[in-house]
């Protein structure tokens, strides 16, 4: 509708509206993740002059320096302003602001400085390139929006897991919570790269040259840290996205058959949430279907909402495992006739038993376990480096880590080892085995020998066998004395 009406009418509740604050809002957090160049900033600007159109409204549209507003967000959004929108004086180079004829007003602000945030009351802020600017521009700008009810926008190429992740993406892609709305896409799907041979031909030479990882976040818009990952170059193979996924490894999918093994890993404390996982034993390795996080509960509580969320009552042998300095947990499962397996709680043996069933290609991670896929993609190593510049123990960072951790103690406590020979290795996985450092490698081949020497394929020497060398020791060379 033209803004110069004065009266936005709502073409779902056929309403007419004079303020944000009575017009009905599904959504007011906007999150748009794209590659680079994927067009995100135009569709920040569409979305802009959407909201333009509610007149008397205040918008800011922010970006983490003037450059990048005076190079891409102030000319994107002008270029979509029809002249007619604009009241005088019109642009204000000063202020860096501009009126339009139905009373509202455009501004642009540097968020260089997080302090610039404070406004008086915006109804729409438009958060460009959000990735880049500190994430106390947002905090500082938020409260700014209570009062007229406003929205938020945020359109960014991301930098591994910054803070657009904790607090638009997750929330709206993992969380789905209330409000949030998010999408995600990868610069190849701009329609100027789907119709150009040229430039299909510069993305291919990116993803030939670059590292995969690089790819993925500049591209793709995929988050990776930076440093210190540890599962996240694995996840690729191991995410079963979809119901199809599932049943290669669990073919009466969606219900499980009763007489599987099941196996549930516990992350119990008081200073961190009450996480849970369910993993279910196939022939073609551990399959995990289910996850528990909660926070300030008491143990038997958990204990009744993981029986009811996993619906254990359904199967006939379902293992329990936790830490093995868990003895308060301990005491109190077993007051409930829960047993629990002590699984070892050491992390660097731990993350090498996790990373074998990984590079085995027997670990599974399915599309209902959100939070877990997103906790094992975050699962990290803190900074080892102090103040003084000397390395301390490497420790991993402890945070958002429950149920990776169940995982861990679950596949400790667990009373076989990944089986080599399952799948062959593919190409991908020769790719990341190489990707291994030689600790990681080295447990891999000895757990492929003992496999091997459990089927009697392996090159060991018996005792029966004439070059045994013990036997020759004892025998043949002590008799000449």
């Amino acid at each position: 509708m033209h803004p110069g009406s004065g009266v936005f009418k709502c073409e779902f509740c056929k309403t007419e509206h004079t303020s944000n604050r009575t017009a009905p809002r599904v959504y007011k957090r906007f999150g748009a993740f794209a590659g680079r160049r994927g067009g995100k900033t135009v569709v920040g600007a569409h979305m802009v002059r959407e909201e333009a159109l509610i007149p008397n409204s205040l918008i800011w549209c922010m970006g983490p320096n003037y450059k990048v507003l005076n190079d891409s967000t102030i000319p994107t959004l002008l270029g979509i302003i029809p002249p007619s929108w604009v009241a005088a004086p019109g642009w204000n180079s000063d202020l860096m602001e501009f009126p339009l004829v139905n009373g509202t007003k455009i501004a642009f602000r540097s968020l260089d400085d997080p302090e610039r945030g404070r406004g008086p009351g915006p109804t729409c802020g438009w958060f460009d390139e959000a990735a880049q600017i500190p994430e106390q521009g947002w905090n500082v700008f938020r409260p700014s929006l209570s009062e007229q009810a406003g929205i938020a926008i945020f359109t960014t190429t991301v930098f591994g897991f910054d803070w657009t992740y904790e607090r638009i993406e997750k929330k709206a892609l993992v969380d789905h919570l209330p409000g949030y709305y998010a999408v995600k896409w990868w610069t190849e799907e701009n329609p100027l790269f789907q119709h150009d041979e040229v430039l299909k031909a510069e993305i291919e030479e990116a993803r030939a040259t670059a590292t995969p990882e690089w790819f993925a976040q500049e591209y793709r818009a995929e988050r990776h840290n930076a440093t210190g990952a540890i599962y996240a170059k694995y996840l690729t193979t191991a995410h079963l996205r979809d119901t199809a996924a599932v049943k290669r490894y669990i073919p009466e999918w969606p219900e499980i058959d009763p007489s599987r093994e099941i196996w549930v890993g516990l992350d119990a404390g008081a200073d961190h949430p009450f996480g849970a996982t369910m993993g279910v034993v196939t022939e073609w390795g551990l399959v995990i279907v289910d996850e528990y996080l909660q926070r300030d509960a008491a143990y038997l509580v958990h204990l009744l909402n993981i029986q009811a969320k996993f619906r254990l009552n359904r199967f006939n042998n379902v293992k329990w495992v936790a830490n093995k300095n868990e003895r308060q947990l301990r005491a109190e499962f077993a007051l409930k006739q829960i047993g629990l397996i002590q699984a070892e709680n050491k992390h660097e043996f731990g993350i090498q038993r996790v990373q074998s069933w990984f590079v085995s290609n027997q670990l599974f991670i399915a599309f209902t376990c959100p939070h877990t896929f997103d906790q094992f993609t975050k699962y990290r190593y803190a900074v080892n480096t102090a103040t003084d510049g000397q390395q301390r123990k490497e420790a991993v960072y402890k945070l958002e880590d429950e149920l990776p951790d169940c995982v861990r103690y679950l596949l400790m406590a667990y009373p076989r080892l990944p089986d080599p020979k399952v799948a062959a290795m593919t190409a991908d996985q020769k790719h990341r085995w190489e990707a291994f450092d030689d600790k990681t490698r080295m447990e891999v081949e000895r757990l492929r020998q003992f496999h091997k020497d459990e089927d009697g394929e392996g090159r060991n020497l018996q005792p029966t066998d004439s070059n045994y060398p013990i036997a020759d020791f004892f025998g043949s060379q002590s008799s000449r004395y």
